[in-house]
């Protein structure tokens, strides 16, 4: 994404995932492949505003309602590959540890949602499985693990700046380290 826009590097349709997508749209303008391509970009890019939605279908469905996809639109098999594409090629293990740890959070925020629940339950001898102090001192960590994911989402935006601003001309790049550039086809 540059200035909001999606921007795909020709080189990046000569792959055969990618390809797919462009040949089987019969439109004059290629609408249906720009849509697909912006929804693999907020579905895979670590810097998508979708990234916090942990669950894949829910994260699907979201982006699908916002960018006005058809209802009988989905992830389709070519789509899936696309996608998969992109992930493998796109992704850094920087990106992929940063990714586990929002699932991470976004468990230990379920668990904290249902307190009432773990405040409620009873062993067989009726004596309390979740104390009061374990979800206290769970919520007092929390300002910290919000701290850390701050500083890890940083760390992750930084190593893709960098990998934004290197020049093609001081070593070969990766297909996708500079993300889709739709205006160079």
């Amino acid at each position: 994404m540059k200035n909001h826009e999606l921007t795909v590097r020709e080189e990046v349709w000569g792959l055969a995932p990618f390809a797919k997508l462009l040949a089987r749209d019969k439109t004059k303008d290629k609408v249906r492949a720009h849509n697909e391509m912006l929804f693999i970009w907020h579905y895979c890019d670590i810097r998508s505003d979708y990234q916090h939605l942990t669950d894949d279908k829910e994260r699907a469905a979201e982006i699908k309602k916002d960018l006005k996809l058809p209802t009988s639109w989905k992830v389709d098999t070519a789509m899936q590959t696309a996608v998969d594409c992109y992930k493998r090629g796109s992704s850094t293990v920087v990106q992929t540890l940063y990714k586990q740890t929002l699932m991470s959070a976004s468990a230990i925020g379920k668990y904290l949602a249902n307190t009432e629940a773990l405040l409620a339950e009873r062993d067989v001898q009726g004596k309390v499985v979740t104390d009061i102090a374990k979800i206290t001192s769970s919520v007092q960590k929390v300002p910290k693990l919000m701290a850390d994911l701050k500083a890890a989402y940083k760390e992750v935006i930084k190593e893709q700046e960098e990998m934004d601003n290197r020049k093609k001309g001081s070593r070969t790049m990766n297909t996708f380290e500079d993300g889709f550039n739709m205006d160079e086809i």
